[in-house]
């Protein structure tokens, strides 16, 4: 027993002797490692940003130079004298070729850029973005002789862009009505947003752009609690900018934060990394290398088991989840946390898992919230006072002895709710939707006797495919809220067109009309999903347009200055547009 334990004692004594070298050079190894890691890791930082800012700078840079080029292209300057020329199609061609000029521009360019040309002397205005319309004034207020982060307005909404003028000649810029042109170039921060997305991507940090008043331009995915802290200390110059790499805590974590300088924007780049991700692949193999040399003599007997229990139990539980959301149980999840590799793969499943079936539930409800409008739009049609009043005005006439009016308003009455009531189909002509909007108003002159209407839309549109009761909630408001409480005659105008690749349909009245804020108020709750306190029949009629026409269809509302309210429908004519 004694010369086991002996020889267990030598074997023992013998590996520990083995051992201590192999740590001990080990230990030296890591920290060596550490070290040089830490100095390759500040100059790889420095490279990286440093190199997205270049290639930012770059197109900013070819952005600015394209806008001088432009400001001093021959037949750009032919704008100003663009009203000289005596034929409005000559002049409508001269403008069509310099936005075609500017058009090219932009589709030769990384980003989606917008060039807008403004000649002061004539006011002639040429944009890539055919919906903007600039006046001088609006220039002045928003001119930029160097690149500035403002926000703009962009067919409707209001976006943050980079914006730059440059006015020729240039020493016209205090006096912009003498100036001969005037070019703005803008683009999207998004484009900037899309390239530090692509930058994180690679796994290189979370960078953001600091701007000079202390704003920020983040990528999509960024911390936005460690983005305002370091602009808090660059404002409080605890961080210099100028200094390329420096170390800064955080939530008792230490990052390496880098800078670099974006020129033309006069903007910073930085990037920050936890300096404990970048060695946490060392700390975790010494911490590795330590716990197997000190386990290594009774881990052996556990090798097998543990093999069992860290690899073969998690694939198992990872196939029989696979298997339960193959069918159709997109509920399941992995809650087991093994501590290793497969943590990742198990939260990536778990996530995988919750964002099928968060899609699944979001079609579920938006085909529900379809026919919710469906629901909600046919009920507002079917008004049971107003179906009480027209038999109350049938029995009046009635006594009155009025036969004619009695049958011409009870056809008309028929008539109206044969249409409102049939719901086996969804959309219906042009020409349906008026004969239907004319028994309306037909009922409605027996109640209103000042009232008269007028519908003028071309045969050519009477065949047009449109969502079904689309016009007769628009008439109604008008006659309810507009002509009806108006003293004098009322006249209600429904009048079509369809020109350049859009038809438009238009209700209008010269009733009391309504107040800017009564307007503001409408439209803003267009955009609302209505619920029992607001009106749902013109949330609908959006709402099932942009469905049937897309997201171009549109519903306006105008302030008539001779009274009442004017009500535009538009959308895009898709048989017109694929014909050109």
């Amino acid at each position: 027993m004694r010369l086991r334990e002996n020889t267990f004692a030598k074997i023992m004594s013998l590996i520990i002797l083995l051992l201590i070298p192999i740590i001990l050079l080990y230990t030296l190894s890591i920290r060596t490692s550490i070290q040089v890691i830490k100095e390759e890791m500040h100059s790889l930082k420095q490279k990286d940003i440093t190199y997205l800012a270049t290639e930012i700078d770059r197109s900013v840079t070819t952005l600015t130079s394209l806008g001088f080029l432009l400001s001093e292209d021959i037949h750009i300057q032919q704008l100003q004298t663009l009203h000289l020329i005596e034929s409005a199609y000559e002049r409508n061609d001269e403008r069509l070729r310099i936005m075609e000029r500017l058009r090219l521009l932009n589709v030769s360019q990384r980003w989606d850029t917008q060039y807008s040309i403004l000649a002061p002397a004539n006011q002639q205005f040429v944009s890539t973005n055919t919906y903007l319309s600039y006046d001088l004034e609006t220039v002045k207020k928003l001119l930029a002789p160097n690149w500035r982060y403002e926000e703009m307005t962009v067919q409707g909404f209001k976006q943050q862009r980079f914006v730059r003028h440059i006015v020729k000649p240039r020493n016209k810029l205090d006096k912009l009505e003498e100036a001969g042109i005037i070019v703005e170039i803008s683009f999207p921060e998004e484009h900037i947003i899309k390239d530090l997305d692509t930058f994180k991507e690679t796994g290189k940090g979370d960078p953001f752009l600091l701007g000079p008043d202390g704003r920020t331009i983040r990528n999509k995915s960024a911390n936005k609690e460690m983005a305002g802290y370091i602009g808090q200390l660059v404002h409080s110059k605890e961080l210099q900018p100028s200094s390329s790499n420096q170390i800064v805590k955080f939530e008792k974590s230490d990052y390496l934060v880098t800078f670099a300088h974006i020129e033309t924007l006069d903007w910073y780049l930085v990037d920050y990394v936890p300096i404990e991700n970048i060695l946490q692949p060392i700390v975790k193999s010494q911490v590795l290398f330590y716990g197997s040399v000190t386990l290594l003599l009774i881990m052996s007997l556990l090798a097998g088991y543990l093999l069992y229990r860290n690899v073969q139990r998690p694939i198992g539980l990872l196939i029989r989840n696979v298997k339960r959301l193959q069918d159709g149980n997109y509920s399941a999840r992995i809650n087991v946390d093994p501590k290793n590799e497969f943590s990742y793969l198990f939260q990536r499943f778990n996530d995988m898992a919750a964002e099928t079936e968060r899609l699944i539930g979001k079609v579920y409800v938006e085909e529900l919230r379809r026919r919710e409008a469906n629901v909600k739009q046919l009920q507002s049609q079917i008004n049971p006072h107003f179906l009480y009043n027209c038999f109350a005005l049938i029995r009046s006439l009635a006594r009155l002895d009025k036969k004619e009016s009695v049958m011409t308003l009870s056809m008309h009455l028929s008539k109206y709710y044969r249409y409102t009531t049939r719901v086996e189909k969804l959309t219906a002509t042009l020409q349906e939707e008026l004969q239907l909007l004319e028994s309306y108003l037909e009922i409605q002159r027996f109640h209103i006797q000042h009232m008269t209407y007028r519908i003028d839309v071309p045969e050519s549109m009477l065949s047009l495919e449109i969502p079904r009761l689309l016009l007769q909630p628009i008439a109604e408001n008008a006659v309810l809220h507009g002509i009806e409480q108006y003293d004098g005659d009322g006249l209600i105008t429904i009048s079509g067109a369809s020109s350049d690749g859009w038809n438009t349909l238009t209700v209008e009245d010269n009733g009391v009309g309504m107040s800017e804020e009564a307007l503001q108020k409408l439209e803003r709750d267009l955009l609302d999903t209505p619920d029992d306190n607001t009106g749902c029949a013109l949330w609908n009629i959006r709402q099932r347009m942009l469905f049937q026409f897309g997201p171009e269809a549109s519903i306006s509302f105008r302030i008539r200055p001779e009274g009442g309210v004017r009500v535009q429908l538009a959308w895009p004519d898709k048989g017109q547009q694929q014909a050109s």
